[in-house]
């Protein structure tokens, strides 16, 4: 899900994802972690318009403050929530064409 090198004898990734569970449950997890992440990103965004909008009103106004750390802060948090959010929408594409097999009963 995270597209991280693991080890092969781990059991379990270090984003917390377990190895060997089904296409569906996957498909779920990566649907909610897709959805997680837009809102995310939405918020993110709106705080960057917000930040920068403080800035240029502060400025008109004769008064210039603002954080660097701040800012820098919150554009890495915008890079890696968008970055997990292309992961996430690659991994589902990847699983799109994929079909669980179809279940046959063997009479004796």
């Amino acid at each position: 899900m995270c597209h991280r090198v693991s080890q092969q004898r781990d059991w379990q990734c270090k984003c917390g994802y377990e190895f060997g569970q089904d296409v569906e449950r996957v498909r779920l997890l990566l649907r909610d972690q897709q959805t997680n992440a837009s809102i995310l990103l939405v918020i993110l965004l709106l705080l960057e318009v917000a930040a920068v909008g403080g800035v240029v009103y502060s400025a008109v106004h004769g008064f210039v403050v603002y954080s660097v750390w701040g800012f820098v802060m919150l554009t890495l948090w915008t890079a890696r929530t968008t970055r997990k959010l292309v992961i996430t929408r690659s991994s589902l594409r990847q699983l799109a064409g994929r079909e669980l097999p179809k279940a046959s009963v063997h009479q004796p």
